[in-house]
């Protein structure tokens, strides 16, 4: 991947520019008017009140809203009248250009959107300005290279009305010697950066608002990621290599998603996140999990003090093909006994063992199975007997169930599956099966980051 494909792929993950030059407006002029303004002689703009006009500059890239003060006293008066938005509608305006337009503009700025600058000079004094101006909305710092060498300043830190901050393709700030004073902070972003596990874990905890984390593209920093946060309720780990993310004080936490990748083996510990509800994906062939001081593996007997009560939802990767990864998956169930709704997303495995055709059928008793489970979705499904094997598990001993839903892959017949489901029974009477052909997923990261989002993984 060139540098340009690496920038437009960092792009993609970053939350848009706050500027639009698609957004609509409307203005009904007094029916006096409409006749004098057919002619070709008149300003149409000019006639607009200024409350139009502001909009109107304010959804301009920074260097266009700035050549309007050439138009007239007016267009002068509007330009400084409007809070400021530093971007160029792109990749993220210039640090030098950015002080230029602090340096003309008074009033407080909204939000930045700012690509690097090796003069690191006029990067500091933009972000010293942000900072007294109360940039309150974004700040993004956008590098157009890699590996990464560009480091945000620490500066940044002292942006306590800051409420979005996003770094892509910089090194994080250096934390020695600085008291991070993000007071409004509440959602980070990190993408393909480069974050110490030292910094990164010196301004969570100091981020008393914070509410959604996201790591994307991570590759060498961080390693690990301890969570003590009282208000953190997001945690978004996606496609990056962690080693360890730990939930060690997370009160509020209701969601941990991650979309893992191959030789990412990262171990995931529940230690304290007492509203946690949502998990996944957890691929059963790369994560480990521990709850408290017990680590989840094939024959371990999971006790009251090595269960999440709260969780509600649960997204596994598996690979039905590989016998250790079978064979764990009712374990983890039992790590869970209220859950609700369960998601499997059935992985492709080079070994194809009917470890599972024969296994559900001795499996005992799992609470959550037999006296929560609402909802199963089965996901990428080939026909393979191990697949079926846990999809009729499901409908034998959900009593509760309302919902399976199989989706099927290109390779599989849907006529298939559904025949081989329905010559069996639902003990609830209520189940509805459901086999549809996989023409796409919901599951992205944008779903993933929204909070509003009661189902991240729903279909």
């Amino acid at each position: 991947m060139d540098d340009n494909d690496t920038l437009a792929a960092v792009l993609s993950y970053l939350p848009p520019p706050a500027a639009s030059a698609t957004g609509s407006l409307s203005y009904s002029f007094p029916a006096a008017d409409v006749a004098s303004l057919n002619g070709e002689e008149e300003d149409r703009i000019g006639r607009l009140p200024d409350e139009i006009l502001r909009n109107i500059v304010s959804r301009l890239p920074t260097k266009d809203a700035a050549r309007t003060t050439v138009l007239s006293s007016r267009w002068r008066h509007l330009w400084a009248s409007i809070p400021l938005v530093l971007d160029d509608g792109a990749g993220g305006l210039a640090p030098a250009a950015a002080a230029a337009a602090l340096a003309s503009h008074p009033g407080p700025v909204v939000s930045a959107r700012l690509a690097s600058s090796q003069d690191a000079e006029v990067v500091a004094s933009v972000f010293a300005s942000l900072a007294s101006r109360d940039v309150e909305d974004l700040v993004v710092v956008i590098n157009g290279s890699w590996p990464v060498e560009y480091r945000v300043p620490s500066e940044v830190l002292d942006c306590a009305a800051l409420g979005r901050l996003w770094i892509g393709l910089s090194q994080f700030p250096d934390t020695s010697g600085v008291a991070p004073a993000l007071l409004s902070l509440r959602e980070l972003g990190i993408v393909h950066s480069s974050a110490q596990d030292r910094d990164l874990h010196a301004v969570i905890p100091r981020c008393p608002e914070l509410e959604t984390l996201a790591l994307v593209l991570t590759q060498d920093h961080p390693r690990y990621l301890h969570i003590w946060s009282g208000s953190l309720r997001g945690v978004v780990i996606w496609k990056s290599m962690l080693r360890e993310v730990h939930l060690d004080d997370a009160p509020n936490l209701d969601r941990l998603l991650v979309e893992p990748i191959a030789d990412a083996a990262t171990h995931i510990k529940i230690i304290k996140a007492p509203k946690l509800k949502i998990l996944g994906y957890f691929d059963v062939g790369l994560h480990q999990l521990k709850i408290g001081n017990t680590v989840i593996k094939l024959e371990t007997k999971i006790k009251p003090n090595a269960m999440v009560r709260t969780l509600r939802t649960l997204a596994l990767k598996v690979q039905f093909g590989v016998e250790d990864q079978v064979k764990l998956m009712p374990t983890l169930l039992k790590c869970f006994p209220c859950l609700e709704t369960l998601y499997i997303k059935s992985v492709p495995s080079e070994a194809l063992v009917n470890a599972g055709i024969e296994f559900w059928d001795q499996v005992g008793f799992t609470e959550c199975v037999y006296s929560h489970l609402k909802k199963c979705v089965l996901e990428a499904v080939r026909g393979e007997d191990n697949e079926l094997a846990f999809a009729k598990f499901i409908m034998e001993r959900a009593q509760m169930l309302e919902d399976l839903h199989v989706f099927v892959d290109g390779s599989c017949s849907k006529d298939f599956v559904l025949c081989r489901l329905s010559s069996e029974g639902c003990v609830s009477p209520d189940a509805r099966v459901v086999v549809e052909r996989q023409d796409g997923t919901v599951w992205g990261f944008q779903r993933a980051i929204d909070l509003f989002q009661s189902d991240p993984f729903g279909c």
